[in-house]
């Protein structure tokens, strides 16, 4: 018959060893028409894919299936018959390749390889294009020597990366099952998540698999060997490290220091150590205190990280680890991390660039994103007015049942202690409302002395909770809030404070016009403009969009003071200046880190969707800009 595919050599290979017969290489080379190096390539394969439940084991001239694991052998053998439909592939075959480069001990020919694989030497020089470029993001490069064949050229370090970063089970060599065991109770007895444990694992079956003949002799230029020896992780490792020799060998320093990466570089535990029981180094206190201060100094925000310092403190020493060590991690979430938390993400991205400067390490995306979540806590944390209420009112026209549904969904929101009381509709007056700090009604409830926030039987907790930190912003400013779903962005808008700039002058210049203006109406102090050129210059708080947002404390005033100008439309285009400013000025008494949130949230907001923004603004004379732009701040929050 004509020449066997490899899936085929492979089925019938493992037919002839589950039988009586013990074949030898000849004449399993005689039987399927290739050469004895195929044959012990398919034999390396299938080892491969046996894993810890058999082993082909070549004795005295011929091929012996020696069983480990009884239990498990069939369900291995079945699986590689599974695999082997898939095996013929290019992307399979891509990585068959890739499995063959990182093992070779010494050059590959190609007439070999294209016979392994069943393919024409053309078709596999495709193949290995292909591969090249998943292997040049790693300094790994395929060279190729006159006969004598090809060969992965670069560091055992890199190739270990390539392996652990393209999480493909082709490449990895997982431990048996006491090995497992081992490592789980290690994991147990370290508090290790499990996501770290799987890592753990995959490092320790790589270790094993290629320590032999593959010998890990350096790490990259970012860190030493002497970075990992001295830390405690790697003598927690070195004791299971001698465990795993009765079983495994000797395993050198090199190799043990290998395992303690993933351990040093593992995700924040879920329960945290106390100080007492794992302290950390000065310097990540230190990081922490930096990047507070340049966040408060780019957004002028101060963040209070009182609550949550132990927990981003572990976060950022082991996420430092992982990109010092190219520990990559997987987050599916990036995209909706930005988009949920807009001002936490760019709180994130502040962060990364003093990692960077101080490190000289870049923050991944997927870094990026996690690192979000921490600052989104500490914002929400730091801005609780809530606590501030202690009495509330529940108006309902429907019935004392429909005030009751509303009253359990705010004992979600509310503090706990807030005394509630219910009145039908038709009961309330001012007076009654004067002892409250919030009503909630179903109904509309115009000349009430304090804030009125109209709810439905069934709502949004969520949204109902950001809807009363803003009342309460608006009443700390003694700003009345007529309609208190719309945008604080709205709500603070003044028409003899719209301002249309020329599009011919660069940010700073319309910025300075904006000031200028505000300083002859007496809108803010004398050196409220030294204080924002001071700030933007540093770094413009420009978004998306074109639309900026520069702010600052307004001393000595008693409103806030919120410009609005616009570039007239020979700037259209040019992505690179602002084009639509909000020019914030808050007064010092009243610095209120809830508005300021709030009002970042909406700038972002307002960017993503900002696509109708300078739409038909060439044909609009100033009183129709002044409206457009008023219209489009106006968006609901409900």
């Amino acid at each position: 018959m004509g020449r066997w595919t490899r899936n085929e050599r492979l089925s019938i290979i493992l037919n002839e060893l589950q039988s009586s017969v013990s074949p030898s290489t000849d004449e399993l080379a005689e039987a399927l028409s290739v050469t004895k190096r195929t044959i012990r390539n398919d034999v390396m394969l299938l080892n491969h894919d046996l894993k810890s439940a058999g082993e082909i084991q070549l004795t005295d001239g011929r091929y012996q299936l020696i069983i480990v694991n009884e239990r498990t052998i069939q369900k291995a053998i079945r699986e590689i018959g599974n695999m082997q439909t898939d095996w013929d592939t290019p992307g399979n075959r891509v990585k068959k390749l890739a499995v063959q480069l990182l093992d070779a001990e010494k050059p590959l020919l190609i007439d070999d390889l294209s016979e392994q694989l069943h393919v024409s030497r053309s078709t596999l020089n495709n193949d290995l294009r292909r591969l090249r470029v998943t292997f040049d993001g790693y300094d790994l490069h395929i060279l190729g020597m006159p006969n004598k064949g090809i060969q992965l050229s670069g560091s055992e370090w890199q190739k270990r990366l390539y392996i652990l970063q393209n999480n493909e089970h082709l490449f990895d060599c997982p431990p048996d099952e006491e090995i497992k065991d081992w490592v789980h109770r290690f994991a147990v007895d370290n508090e290790l998540a499990e996501a770290t444990e799987r890592s753990f694992s995959r490092y320790i079956g790589i270790a094993l698999r290629r320590s032999a003949t593959h010998p890990l002799e350096t790490f990259n230029e970012t860190f030493s060997l002497n970075d990992i020896i001295g830390t405690k992780e790697y003598q927690k490792v070195d004791t299971l490290a001698g465990r795993l020799k009765k079983r495994c060998g000797i395993l050198p320093v090199m190799e043990r220091a290998f395992l303690t990466i993933p351990i040093l570089g593992r995700r924040s535990p879920v329960h945290p150590p106390d100080a007492a029981a794992a302290s950390l180094p000065e310097s990540i206190w230190q990081l922490i205190d930096e990047i507070g201060h340049r966040v408060a100094k780019q957004l002028h925000i101060e963040i209070n990280f009182a609550d949550i310092e132990r927990e981003l403190a572990d976060h950022l020493m082991f996420m430092l680890n992982r990109l010092i060590f190219g520990v990559a991690i997987h987050n599916t979430l990036i995209t909706e991390v930005r988009e949920k938390y807009p001002l936490a993400y760019e709180m994130a991205e502040i962060a990364s660039e003093v990692i960077d400067a101080r490190y000289g390490i870049k923050v991944t995306d997927e870094e990026l994103s996690y690192l979000a979540y921490y600052f989104g806590i500490a914002v929400i944390e730091q801005e609780e007015p809530l606590s501030r209420i202690k009495r509330i009112a529940i108006v309902c026209d429907t019935g004392r049942g429909s005030a009751r549904i509303i009253s359990m969904q705010l004992n979600k929101i509310l503090p706990e202690q807030v005394e509630k009381q219910l009145f039908s509709s038709l009961s309330v007056s001012q007076e009654k409302m004067k002892p409250f700090d919030l009503i909630f009604s179903t109904v509309p409830l115009p000349n009430m002395p304090g804030p009125v926030i109209e709810v439905k039987d069934i709502f949004d907790e969520q949204k109902l909770a950001e809807k009363i930190r803003k009342c309460l912003a608006l009443e700390t400013l003694n700003i009345k809030s007529v309609h208190p779903s719309l945008s604080l962005t709205s709500q603070l808008f003044h028409e003899d404070r719209f301002f249309i700039l020329s599009g011919q002058k660069s940010y700073i210049e319309n910025l300075s016009v904006m000031m200028d203006r505000l300083e002859k109406k007496r809108l803010v102090d004398a050196a409220f403009r030294a204080r924002i050129l001071k700030k933007e210059r540093v770094k413009a708080t420009i978004f998306d969009q074109g639309i900026a947002f520069p702010h600052t404390i307004n001393q000595g005033s008693q409103e806030i003071v919120l410009s609005v100008g616009i570039c007239s439309p020979e700037n259209k285009g040019d992505q690179g200046k602002a084009r639509l400013i909000f020019l914030l000025g808050i007064p010092e008494s009243q610095h209120n880190e809830t508005l300021l949130v709030q009002l970042y949230d909406e700038m972002i907001t307002l960017a993503k969707n900002g696509d109708s923004l300078y739409k038909n603004l060439d044909k609009m004379n100033c009183s129709e800009i002044r409206a457009h732009v008023k219209t489009l701040c106006s968006f609901n929050t409900r």
